[in-house]
């Protein structure tokens, strides 16, 4: 027996709209079942974010961390370690997110340029200080401007991308500002001139340009070593003279290479990758004497180390080490 609904259509025009039902059936049914779970998971987030800012509310000496890159947990390790301070972090990304909770953090998932949440924040006097460590400038920035703008005596630190925005970071109020690479360049430039011998670098790039020309100026033989004929060219105009083009891709570019004991090298090009490739091949061709890094990447810190680097000037590491300080020294006495 046939069943009186069972009904199916015989033409050909009747197939074709019954074809674009069922597919526009389906993707009904797609974008309702995603909007529900959209709502559920933002629901679930306010909560769980509620729930972190009463915590938060609770706990003293409360430093708010406001994006959790490398320099971010960085920071949090270490005042994790000291136990002065109770490190919280504010991250929007939910792969960072996840990785603040597995390493033990009380994280709050939110867009730290809200107000809203701000206020929220400030209801106890419990905040110590507040960081915000985005690669972004303008949403440092931002971040300092809303921060202030709810309570003028908040202690905001920030980290500085591009240098020539100072006078915007220091419009907005900020109380301390830490330039990465400048925070790394001025640790090894001490160093550096401390051991005062001559000098290699392997690339002339945007971690040893400032580097070079100091050491230059206070007398110090350097030799640079390049591959890009930008930086070649920039090494040129910039003064120096003792620069050699070399294809480090090719097998026998050790053999051009003049590295004469009693001097330095400092693996300082854009790639981690040929730091590690440039200490690992100068070491195993005899080179006994010190072999520095300046690291930008804590990842390929073990793998330096591994292929023979003596010591390393890691931008995160230094940077971190500034900002802590400068929270401790408000609060000294």
């Amino acid at each position: 027996l046939c069943c009186p609904f069972d009904i199916s259509p015989v033409t050909d025009l009747g197939k074709i709209i019954s074809m674009f039902g069922i597919i526009f059936g389906i993707a009904m049914i797609s974008f309702v079942t995603s909007v529900m779970v959209s709502a559920f998971s933002e629901r679930f987030d306010e909560l769980r974010n509620s729930d972190s800012i009463k915590h938060v509310n609770k706990m003293d000496n409360v430093v708010i961390i406001n994006g959790y890159g490398h320099l971010g947990s960085t920071i949090a390790k270490k005042l994790k370690i000291d136990k002065d301070y109770e490190p919280v972090i504010i991250e929007n990304d939910e792969s960072k997110v996840q990785l603040a909770y597995e390493d033990g953090y009380r994280v709050i998932r939110a867009d730290g340029s809200s107000a809203k949440l701000v206020k929220e924040l400030y209801q106890k006097d419990n905040i110590a200080a507040m960081l915000t460590l985005t690669s972004s400038d303008i949403d440092n920035i931002y971040f300092i401007l809303n921060a202030k703008s709810i309570y003028r005596d908040s202690f905001v630190l920030s980290r500085m991308s591009q240098e020539h925005l100072e006078v915007q970071y220091r419009a907005a109020g900020v109380d301390g500002i830490v330039e990465p690479y400048k925070a790394v360049d001025n640790r090894a430039l001490r160093y550096l001139k401390s051991i005062d011998k001559e000098i290699i670098f392997f690339g002339y790039t945007y971690k040893s340009s400032h580097m070079c020309q100091e050491l230059s100026s206070a007398g110090i033989a350097i030799t640079i070593y390049e591959d890009i004929q930008e930086n070649y060219d920039k090494a040129q105009s910039d003064g120096f003279k003792n620069i050699k083009m070399i294809d480090f891709h090719q097998v026998e570019y050790l053999n051009q290479l003049e590295i004469l004991d009693g001097t330095v090298v400092v693996c300082s090009m854009d790639s981690e990758a040929m730091n590690v490739y440039h200490a690992i091949s100068i070491r195993s061709n005899g080179f006994d004497n010190e072999i520095i890094a300046l690291s930008d990447s804590t990842e390929d810190n073990r793998r330096l180390i591994l292929a023979g680097v003596d010591k390393i000037f890691d931008m995160y590491e230094e940077s971190a080490e500034l900002f802590v300080e400068m929270i401790k020294n408000r609060y000294k006495g």
